[in-house]
């Protein structure tokens, strides 16, 4: 049986954007109705006769503030997946939405992250590279012993887990997400499920 259309609301102000953000979610396998919404009237209007399965969201336009959308959708709808897609990769900005209660992130620059971020956020099946994940279990115990992620060598890269929120270093030990970036505001995050999450 087919499954019905996914409703994504996207908050976005950029048309560009938004036709590449569109054309990504053709990756998805699946039907979607993609409405776009650039105000708070919309969104509201939104919640209350149209709930979506999921919203992507910039984190800023010039009459909206993503940051104001999530507070509004945890508020109403705290259950509904709110994922940020942003130009901007600013570290500790990536930090506050998780800890304001965002479901994810995706950089513009990635947006062939979009579609497997969406499944994860809708309680689909992980897609992760096979072979770049962690090999060994994470413990909170022993986090040395957690395998290098691969590919990453070199200082300033961080290896974050959006499900359970816990990070590791380019060396594969477990850090502090907000310390390790306090020290290295230049590192590159890069999200990717933890192989206890995945």
């Amino acid at each position: 049986m087919a499954k019905p259309p996914l409703h994504i609301l996207l908050l976005e102000d950029s048309r560009f954007d938004a036709e590449l953000i569109a054309l990504e979610l053709k990756n998805l396998g699946r039907p979607f109705q993609l409405d776009p919404i650039q105000s708070e009237a919309e969104l509201r209007h939104a919640l209350d006769f149209q709930p979506p399965d999921v919203i992507l969201s910039d984190h800023g336009l010039p009459s909206f503030n993503g940051f104001r959308a999530l507070e509004i959708v945890r508020h109403e709808r705290p259950e509904l997946p709110f994922i940020f897609v942003s130009g901007s990769n600013n570290q500790q900005m990536v930090v506050d939405m998780h800890d304001k209660g965002a479901t994810d992130y995706v950089f513009k620059r990635d947006l062939v992250d979009l579609c497997p971020t969406i499944q994860r956020a809708l309680g689909g099946a992980a897609v992760v590279p096979a072979g770049d994940e962690p090999s060994d279990v994470a413990s909170e115990v022993e986090p040395e012993k957690v395998a290098p992620a691969q590919a990453v060598s070199s200082i300033g890269h961080l290896r974050f887990c959006p499900k359970c929120q816990r990070a590791w270093d380019e060396n594969g030990k477990m850090v502090e997400m907000a310390k390790y970036l306090s020290n290295y505001p230049e590192a590159t995050v890069h999200r990717q499920l933890c192989a206890n999450c995945s």
